[in-house]
């Protein structure tokens, strides 16, 4: 059926969309995802229409070689949704998720060229100066903090109660801030990512509060990151100063939700690969190295944009067509038959992109995902995943896949800093 749809249009398939038009969200959600992208490769081949949301369609690209194409070439695949003709003549519309989350910023995410390359030096510059000890030190108390409040009860939805609120948590120390506003951060990231109309007031909510802070950085800088950004010398202005703000604070929480959730969940449901743990030769960077190849935390980039005609996977893809790539499928095929423990060092994983765009936090996230994971298998005794992970439901979105709740059963202990193992022997 493939060759019979290569010359099919996204405006075309939009007027007249039918009865099988695949929904993005149908794969992130799905108990068994392999299984959905078979059925739309045999239908459409390597180059998939689907439908983001509210009638809105973009290409779907499933292969390694094509994505790698796509994300290494900006200049015919953008970020600049002044690029994305649905976005422009108003059918991605206003009050709407996807028109919150894709709306013009003046920041490296969403930029590309000079403008672009300047901006992200700014990011980047940050990441550099970041204290990794004190850190690991932020994380890990934020950690125990979280912990200590459900370890009396003997269970718990780690969701909810942790791995939902770990990143916001970093990046509040990161940018100074106390835990309150944390909180309120966590929210506005959750919302912005929801791909329902709460992310409207999200973005409102955050950038009243970012520009807040950015106002007492101006005056009183301290040593964060924050105040690096405002003080660099490329001297953004006050609407890059905000945009680039709200970007780190957003882009990585989901993503780092995500890592920390699926890592438990393997480590927690999955027999032998928690037993390889256990038994030492998976260490924690393995099992998170493992997660990102298997099951990548970025299940979908955000969408690019087709800046002139141009052929990939056998299909023509028009000039201001969105297109998505399914970076973690990709991944994962592309270590069919690999050894479990060899294929988690690969470096051959698209889950933190590549080329210019490439996160410039992957590091970072490492190191608050990686010290999220151990301190719930040091602080948590005897824990255990208390339903199949077949059975636990998948939070709905677009970009990332992720466990919307994790039930977990342990000891209860009231004993505040109790003995503390190493979590490979869990």
């Amino acid at each position: 059926m493939f060759g019979t749809t290569s010359d099919v249009r996204l405006d075309d398939l939009a007027a007249n969309p039918g009865p099988g038009l695949p929904m993005l969200a149908a794969a992130t959600m799905a108990p068994d995802p392999d299984a959905v992208y078979r059925t739309w490769r045999a239908q459409w081949g390597p180059v998939v229409p689907v439908e983001l949301s509210d009638g809105v369609l973009a290409w779907l690209v499933l292969d390694y070689e094509d994505i790698k194409q796509i994300l290494m070439t900006w200049s015919v695949f953008s970020r600049d949704v002044e690029h994305w003709a649905a976005f422009q003549d108003g059918r991605v519309a206003p009050g709407t998720g996807l028109h919150a989350f894709f709306s013009p910023r003046q920041n490296a995410f969403y930029t590309e060229g000079d403008r672009r390359v300047r901006l992200r030096s700014v990011v980047d510059d940050a990441f550099a100066a970041i204290d990794e000890t004190k850190l690991v030190r932020d994380v890990r108390t934020a950690c125990r903090a979280l912990l200590a409040q459900i370890a009396p009860l003997g269970q718990a939805d780690l969701v909810a109660s942790y791995t939902a609120a770990v990143p916001s948590l970093a990046v509040a120390a990161m940018y100074g801030l106390p835990a309150h506003l944390a909180d309120r951060m966590r929210q506005y990231a959750t919302d912005i990512f929801s791909n329902t109309p709460a992310a409207v007031p999200a973005f409102v909510g955050l950038n009243t509060m970012l520009a807040e802070l950015i106002a007492i950085r101006r005056e009183d800088p301290g040593d964060d990151l924050l105040s690096t950004i405002v003080h660099h010398e490329h001297a953004l202005d006050d609407t890059e100063l905000l945009d680039t703000a709200q970007m780190i604070q957003s882009a990585g929480h989901e993503m780092s939700v995500a890592w920390t959730t699926m890592t438990l969940v393997h480590l927690l449901g999955d027999h032998d690969f928690g037993t390889r743990t256990r038994s030492g030769r998976l260490m924690v960077d393995e099992a998170l190295d493992n997660v990102m190849v298997h099951q990548s935390p970025t299940w979908h980039t955000p969408a690019r944009f087709v800046t002139g005609n141009t052929e990939l996977g056998g299909r023509m893809l028009r000039k201001g067509e969105a297109i998505v790539c399914a970076v973690a499928h990709a991944t994962k095929t592309e270590h069919e038959g690999a050894d479990l423990i060899w294929a988690s060092t690969s470096r051959a994983t698209l889950g933190f992109g590549a080329g210019v765009h490439r996160c410039p936090a992957s590091r970072v996230s490492r190191i608050i995902t990686k010290t999220a994971v151990e301190q719930a298998l040091i602080q948590l005794h005897a824990l255990k995943l208390d339903v199949p992970i077949k059975d636990l439901p998948f939070v709905p979105g677009l970009w990332a896949r992720s466990a919307a709740t994790l039930p977990v059963t342990f000891e209860p202990t009231h004993a505040p800093g109790s003995a503390q193992r190493d979590p490979v022997s869990v």
